[in-house]
C-alpha cells in the first residue's frame, strides 16, 4: 500500500512539473515586438558598405514612435532610419497585456565588391538613462558580416529583410523571410551563420527576442552602353 501511494505521489508531481514546464514553453510571460510588414530601402549614395543598427521604438499599439541610432555611419543612417519609420509592428506583450518595448533593426549596406568578414562594427552611441534602466533590454549585435557580392545578377535588386529569433544563450533559433529578393535571400540567411548577438534581458534575466537584419543590396551596373 505505502509503495502503491509513493507511486501515485511521484506521478502527481511528475505530472505538474511536467504541465508547468509544457504551460511555460507555451506561454512565455514576455513576448518581444514582432514586424508585420517592411519596405524596401535604398542603396546608400556613398558607394561603401556598412552595417547601421538601430533601436525601433514600439507603442503598445504597434506604432513606432522612434527610431534611436545604436550603431552610426554618418552617411548611412538617415537613410535606414527614414525607412524603419515606415515599417509596421505588432507590440511586445507581458502576461498577455501589450506593452511598449524596442525592437533592433541591423540595416546592411552590401558592397559592390569583396568586403571583409567578419565585418568591422561601428562603435555603440551610448544610450540614454531611460534607456539603459528600462525593464527590456534588447538583443546586441557583437559580430556582423555581409553576404558574397554577385555581380551576374543584373535582374534583380532591393532589400531582403528577416526576422531572427535569438535564444536566451544568444544562439539563433529562427529566421524568417520578411521580405524576399530570391537572387539575394539564401546568401543573406546564410550569413547569420557568422554573428554574433548577446541576448536580450527582461528584468535583467536573458530571454529569447527579436532583431530583424536587412540587407541592402547595390544596384547593377553595366559596363556597356
Amino acid at each position: 500500500m505505502k509503495q502503491l501511494l509513493l507511486a501515485v505521489l511521484v506521478f502527481g508531481i511528475a505530472h505538474t512539473l511536467t504541465a508547468q514546464t509544457e504551460t511555460s514553453r507555451v506561454t512565455p510571460p514576455f513576448q518581444p515586438a514582432e514586424a508585420r510588414s517592411v519596405t524596401d530601402i535604398r542603396y546608400n549614395p556613398c558607394g561603401v558598405p556598412g552595417i547601421v543598427v538601430l533601436y525601433a521604438l514600439i507603442s503598445e499599439s504597434g506604432e513606432v514612435q522612434e527610431v534611436e541610432v545604436r550603431r552610426n555611419i554618418a552617411c548611412l543612417t538617415q537613410i535606414a532610419v527614414q525607412a524603419v519609420k515606415g515599417w509596421k509592428f505588432s507590440p511586445a506583450t507581458f502576461a498577455g497585456k501589450a506593452i511598449a518595448s524596442r525592437i533592433p533593426v541591423a540595416v546592411t549596406f552590401e558592397s559592390q565588391s569583396s568586403a571583409p568578414n567578419p565585418f568591422p562594427l561601428p562603435k555603440p552611441v551610448p544610450q540614454t538613462a531611460a534607456a539603459v534602466q528600462a525593464e527590456f533590454q534588447p538583443v546586441e549585435v557583437t559580430r556582423a558580416g555581409l553576404p558574397p557580392f554577385h555581380p551576374g545578377y543584373a535582374f534583380a535588386e532591393g532589400t531582403v529583410a528577416l526576422e531572427v529569433t535569438v535564444g536566451a544563450k544568444g544562439e539563433v533559433e529562427v529566421i524568417k523571410v520578411l521580405r524576399d529578393i530570391p537572387p539575394f535571400t539564401a546568401n543573406a540567411k546564410a550569413v547569420v551563420g557568422d554573428w554574433q548577438f548577446m541576448p536580450a534581458t527582461f528584468n535583467g534575466r536573458p530571454v529569447p527576442s527579436k532583431i530583424l537584419l536587412a540587407f541592402v543590396s547595390p544596384p547593377f551596373v553595366t559596363n556597356g552602353p
